[in-house]
């Protein structure tokens, strides 16, 4: 049998499945937009919050009948935990070398899971568009490189965001 410990059907040396981690991402996402802790989950699901986190981190696979159920309390269809699997492998045959600057750029950040979550929850459409813009803005900036100018557009986005709140009389508070 050689000196590889099984675990679970897995060899120790073997490290992480790529597609088990994925699945654990997508499933962090969704949780995290919900709103929603490991144990708020974890306990309408039966489970221990660790294993919720095992889950989550990719070191147990998701069984399909647990997926499906997950899938049910969050309200999306099974494929939503697959989605972006094949572009992230092709892009990972690509370029090994620029990962960590990758998965800080994705919303697999807790800002930017966050973030979302926040915007979710803005029901004005002016509101709305200006923190678009805003993100737009910083962000083609960002990449020309002139952040020297990204005072000027968050104060311009927020300049068009008061005068529509100011049109209508309602602040982000009143819906």
């Amino acid at each position: 049998m050689g000196n590889a410990v099984k675990k679970r059907g897995r060899e120790k040396k073997e490290g992480l499945n790529e597609v088990d981690v994925f699945v654990g991402q997508r499933l962090r996402e969704l949780r995290m937009l919900a709103g929603l802790s490991q144990s708020d989950v974890a306990s309408a699901l039966g489970l221990t919050f660790q294993q919720l986190q095992k889950y989550e981190r990719g070191f147990n696979r998701v069984s399909a009948s647990r997926l499906f159920k997950l899938a049910q309390f969050f309200r999306v269809p099974v494929s939503v935990f697959f989605e972006g699997l094949e572009e992230r492998g092709a892009a990972h045959e690509g370029a090994a070398e620029g990962h960590a600057e990758e998965s800080e750029g994705t919303l697999r950040s807790r800002e930017a899971l966050m973030l979302a979550r926040y915007f979710q929850n803005i029901r004005d459409p002016q509101v709305r568009a200006a923190i678009r813009e805003l993100a737009e803005r910083c962000a083609t900036q960002s990449e020309a490189g002139q952040g020297a100018n990204d005072d000027l557009a968050m104060r311009q986005a927020a300049a068009r965001g008061r005068r529509g709140r100011g049109a209508t009389g309602q602040t982000v508070g009143q819906a």
